[in-house]
């Protein structure tokens, strides 16, 4: 009896001195950690999508659980995410914010983003990633003194491009934030290949919203260069450029009517280009010696520039009898302009070469522009030389009468 007495006070005493040793961390729960943090803290808590999914703090800050005395150390360990959302931690990892130490800081972290303990859904207008708040939130580093060498200009460029002020102004959602195009967590270097704004994905990373103008970018002539890995194609950017992307409308845009065929001439006019694609040379050169071409530089927005011929995103060859420009077609797309433009329309040449005035159907049309040219000479001269001839006659009459 008295062995059994003392095997049940062994047990008790055994279990009163676990249970001693547990209150520690028994003791940690958020009530505890409100005795010395503010209100404002439970608040931001409570209202976050951390506090409605009813996670502690010891969730997130895992270094108080071994701790036994309060407070705590001033400093923690910034929290672990991961331990929740581990299948995005692979694609942080591989991003270019988590290798920022060779900018002058640390890495960039879950809660420079996503903030720290008012964390919100990214639905919730409140959200710092909310797609109307993303923009100010990526500007906290790229627009003040911890940025990109050029963060600032990109986002300056962007804060006046069109998708900005269809955010900014308009309210709309959809619009492209930096997200859209650079990625959330997996955001990369331009220059690796697998990023989502590297020349290789980039045709794509615009097509998640143009659809329908990746379809046609693809079957035309630049899309299928595109897709056999010719680097010199030109992309998205290359012609409406990247942050600064402004409406075809906009005077200061790059595909704005009179300042396409300037655009289109930095891959045709290239000497090298040309050279290596066997691309024919001197279009801008010839399209600008044109009545268009002179109409254009002079600011007439009504006359043809290349994309109102070629196309614009389903640019094709000649040869292609869906193309703007093949023979079947030219009335067409003359006639858009022109109405009741004739067959007789494809028989003109609109890039007309030195080597060519020699061919019969050509050398009409040399003849007809040389003529013009020496007559606008001879006028010009001849009512120069009546005005000198008028001015002498009168200053030497009225010194005769003086």
């Amino acid at each position: 009896m008295k062995l059994r007495l003392k095997s049940i006070l062994i047990y008790c005493l055994s279990f009163i001195f676990v249970a001693l040793l547990a209150l520690p961390s028994l003791a940690q729960t958020e009530e505890d950690c409100l005795t010395c943090h503010d209100e404002a803290l439970r608040k931001n808590i409570e209202g976050s999508i951390h506090g409605a999914a009813g996670l502690s703090c010891l969730d997130c800050h895992q270094d108080l659980r071994g701790v036994k005395e309060f407070p705590h150390a001033e400093k923690l360990e910034p929290a672990r995410c991961e331990s929740c959302h581990s299948d995005l931690l692979p694609e942080w990892q591989k991003s270019i914010h988590s290798r920022t130490a060779s900018l002058g800081f640390g890495p960039v972290r879950c809660f420079d983003c996503h903030g720290g303990h008012e964390v919100k859904p990214k639905t919730d207008p409140d959200s710092k990633v909310y797609p109307l708040n993303l923009p100010q939130t990526c500007e906290r580093c790229h627009l003040g003194q911890v940025t990109t060498p050029r963060g600032q200009d990109f986002i300056r460029q962007y804060q006046g491009s069109i998708h900005f002020r269809a955010l900014e102004k308009a309210g709309l959602t959809i619009s492209a934030n930096c997200s859209h195009c650079h990625g959330s967590h997996d955001i990369l270097s331009i220059e690796d290949p697998a990023s989502k704004t590297s020349r290789r994905q980039i045709i794509h990373t615009c097509g998640q919203c143009h659809v329908g103008i990746e379809r046609d970018y693809l079957e035309g002539v630049h899309g299928k260069d595109y897709v056999k890995g010719i680097k010199d194609v030109p992309v998205c950017i290359d012609c409406h450029q990247e942050h600064n992307i402004l409406s075809p409308l906009d005077t200061r845009s790059s595909v704005y009517a009179t300042r396409i065929a300037g655009v289109c001439s930095r891959c045709h006019d290239d000497q090298a280009i040309a050279r290596q694609y066997g691309l024919l040379t001197a279009r801008y050169k010839t399209y600008a010696e044109t009545y268009h071409g002179t109409a254009s530089r002079y600011g007439d927005i009504r006359v043809a520039n290349c994309a109102s011929c070629h196309g614009y995103h389903d640019i094709r060859p000649s040869s292609d009898p869906k193309s703007s420009i093949h023979p079947a077609n030219i009335p067409q797309t003359c006639g858009r302009c022109h109405p009741g433009a004739s067959r007789r329309f494809a028989e003109g040449k609109v890039h007309l070469m030195p080597d060519q005035v020699e061919i019969p159907k050509y050398r009409v049309s040399y003849l007809v522009k040389t003529i013009y040219i020496a007559l606008i000479v001879v006028i010009i001269s001849a009512f120069l030389l009546f005005i000198a001839a008028d001015l002498g006659r009168r200053l030497l009459g009225g010194q005769r009468h003086g």
